[in-house]
């Protein structure tokens, strides 16, 4: 098990109900045939059994636009039905009028070359794109926007890329989607027996105390579909479950995925190139080319079609490879007659017919397919609890790690070695205002930048997560503001433990604990405005340079290096938290009178007949505009402001589904 299991399972009451699960997980291994849902008693019924219908369905683009779609469901209101976009000489119909079915019981695979519609249509069945044109069926059910959004939380959408928190073990992903999308009514228990049934379906046994980040390829697929699982989904679709997997692992996740179909679920999977074995095992295959439909049948049946038009499969050749040869266009020589023969021949109008009278005919004895009118499966405090779990966990992980720490204690050293017990004259005043700014700059960068990188490499989970239903956006926000908080100023707190006392900057207590909350509140507000340009500028190359531009010129404006800024730029000084921390804690450090000695340091100190000068006069000479009270409160204020203003940015942030 991963140390950091065991230092949060008794850190709140949420983790005390992670633990207990965990413990159990852990420690029970024994569930029967009966609680995995494998027996033939609990195959298709009528209150599971779900087919999938999708009637002409049409997406057009423009060249260029990213297929993407929102964190919230993007079908369109009413239904499915819009106004069919006009044909542009600079638009790609990547949907084209596609229809087909899939059944409970049953593996439907989808192939064909890459951007031939594959992942485009699983996007669609899943409402993760917003089409142009068609209807989508739930047995006999039409599914518009509204009901779409219910479907989502007993539809499971396995995504190509395996999007997770790498420092989270694998039993710590089962554990934190069973509290965060399971029902709030559902005991511990029966959380408990959902999650070992995942376990033990997927055999997961074995990686169950690994890190993410650590496990094989396979073990990563399969932590990723059981996350999914977790739910108890009536409809399972997987993008490309077998990328990147050896042909081993490929054939085992498809017995997987065979078994599953098995106990009544619904499940379609795009897959690009499978093996022989894979192929004559799935249940039906639809193939795409163009985003159109060239075949809709059972895999050995399709060596038949492609014979009857004069497209026979060689002896002992893979069919799957024979039918990726015909579909894939060479575009060097233009040869596209065969995928023009068969995309001629294909008539998914008839199919369209076939099905619309098939619902036609069940309908009224079908019956309505029942969905949780509930909106959330927990409450926004629930929410709150368990991902404020997660993140202090990931975060102790990822942010308090041992070369972080190594790291803050030798720039500790080096500093207070630099700065090593300054007397308390004049010569030194400039020396104490220098060690300032550099402690003040050197954690505001940092916090910064650590900020601009901590969501995007989060985003794409957050997104996925999101657009399943699993919890409110405010609730993730607060969570991970709050629970960071700790961990990101523990790092500062070390350097300043050790370098402020090194440096001899002042001997009273207060002024050095007064001196470290301002440098404390400095790295939050660093780490808020880093943020805000990491949730304003999705682009990581333009976050960089925007950050990089953005942070110099605060820095410039912070009053170290130059003492009189231009007018027109004097506003700017008022954004700068270097500014706020620089001027609170040089207020903190000159509290007392400074002994002249003819340095020239401070102007005051050139009239023969002044030995000291004042705090006040120093401060004066360092242009420390307001009191350590004030500076600390500005510091308060720039993090609230950005906070919010990056929660609002984040919000109006749309999520690739392409991840």
């Amino acid at each position: 098990m991963d140390k950091n299991a065991a230092s949060t399972k008794t850190d709140s009451p949420v983790g005390r109900e992670f633990a207990s699960l965990q413990d159990k997980t852990d420690s029970d291994c024994r569930l029967t045939d009966a609680e995995l849902g494998c027996q033939d008693d609990h195959a298709i019924n009528a209150s599971t059994a779900c087919r999938l219908r999708w009637v002409r369905l049409r997406k057009e683009i423009s060249i260029g636009e990213n297929n993407s779609g929102l964190i919230r469901s993007t079908i369109s209101k009413g239904n499915l039905m819009t106004n069919t976009l006009s044909s542009r000489s600079n638009s790609k119909i990547i949907l084209n009028d596609l229809s087909g079915e899939a059944m409970s019981g049953e593996v439907l695979a989808l192939m064909g070359p890459s951007g031939s519609g594959k992942t485009s249509l699983l996007d669609a069945l899943s409402g993760r794109i917003k089409i142009d044109s068609g209807e989508l069926f739930i047995n006999c059910t039409l599914v518009d926007s509204d009901m779409m959004k219910k479907v989502k939380r007993k539809m499971a959408y396995v995504k190509q890329n395996d999007t997770f928190f790498g420092h989270l073990t694998v039993l710590d992903q089962l554990t934190y989607t069973a509290l965060l999308r399971l029902p709030g009514d559902m005991s511990n228990t029966d959380k408990h027996k959902e999650v070992q049934r995942i376990v033990k379906l997927l055999r997961l046994h074995s990686c169950l105390g690994t890190m993410i980040m650590r496990v094989s390829g396979g073990e990563r697929k399969r932590t990723n579909i059981g996350t999914e699982l977790l739910t108890d989904p009536n409809i399972v679709l997987l993008d490309e479950p077998t990328s990147g997997l050896d042909s081993t692992s490929a054939v085992a996740l498809m017995k997987t995925l065979k078994e599953l179909a098995q106990t009544g679920k619904t499940i379609i999977t795009s897959i690009h190139q499978p093996s022989s074995w894979v192929f004559a095992n799935f249940d039906r295959v639809v193939f795409l080319a163009q985003g159109s439909t060239v075949y809709n049948g059972g895999p050995s049946s399709s060596l038949d079609y492609l014979s009857e038009k004069g497209l026979k499969c060689p002896l002992g050749y893979n069919a799957a490879d024979h039918w990726m040869d015909l579909l894939v266009v060479d575009s060097l020589v233009g040869e596209q007659s065969s995928v023009k023969i068969l995309i001629s021949n294909w008539d998914d109008e008839h199919t369209a017919l076939g099905i619309m009278n098939s619902i036609d005919a069940e309908g009224n004895n079908h019956g309505k397919y029942l969905l949780d009118d509930r909106k959330w499966n927990i409450s926004w405090f629930m929410q709150f609890r368990v991902l404020f779990h997660r993140s202090l966990k990931n975060s102790r992980s990822s942010i308090f790690t041992t070369i972080n720490f190594v790291k803050s204690v030798l720039i500790a050293l080096v500093v207070g070695c630099v700065w090593f017990q300054m007397e308390y004259t004049e010569k030194t005043v400039s020396n104490r205002s220098s060690y300032f700014f550099f402690t003040m700059t050197y954690w505001v960068f940092d916090a910064m930048f650590a900020a601009l990188m901590s969501f995007p490499s989060e985003r794409d989970v957050i997104f996925k997560e999101r657009a399943s239903g699993s919890y409110q956006l405010s609730a993730y926000y607060l969570a991970k503001t709050l629970s960071e908080a700790p961990t990101r100023l523990a790092l500062p707190l070390v350097y300043m433990l050790v370098s402020f006392w090194m440096a001899g900057l002042n001997p009273e207590f207060s002024v050095f604990f007064f001196s470290t909350i301002c440098s404390l509140l400095s790295v939050l507000a660093g780490e808020s405005l880093g943020l805000l340009v990491g949730t304003m500028v999705m682009d990581m190359e333009k976050a960089m340079v925007a950050l990089t531009v953005f942070t110099l010129t605060l820095m410039l404006v912070g009053g170290f290096f130059v003492k009189d800024i231009p007018v027109w730029m004097v506003w700017s000084q008022y954004l700068s938290p270097f500014k706020f921390a620089f001027d609170a804690s040089q207020y903190l450090t000159f509290n007392v009178n400074v002994p002249c000695d003819g340095s020239g340091v401070l102007k005051i100190c050139n009239n023969p007949d002044i030995h000291y000068a004042t705090p006040k006069q120093i401060r004066e000479e360092l242009n420390v505009e307001g009191t350590a009270s004030f500076n600390a409160m500005m510091l308060i204020v720039i993090f609230f402001v950005a906070r919010l203003a990056s929660f609002v940015a984040l919000r109006s942030q749309r999520g690739d589904e392409r991840m």
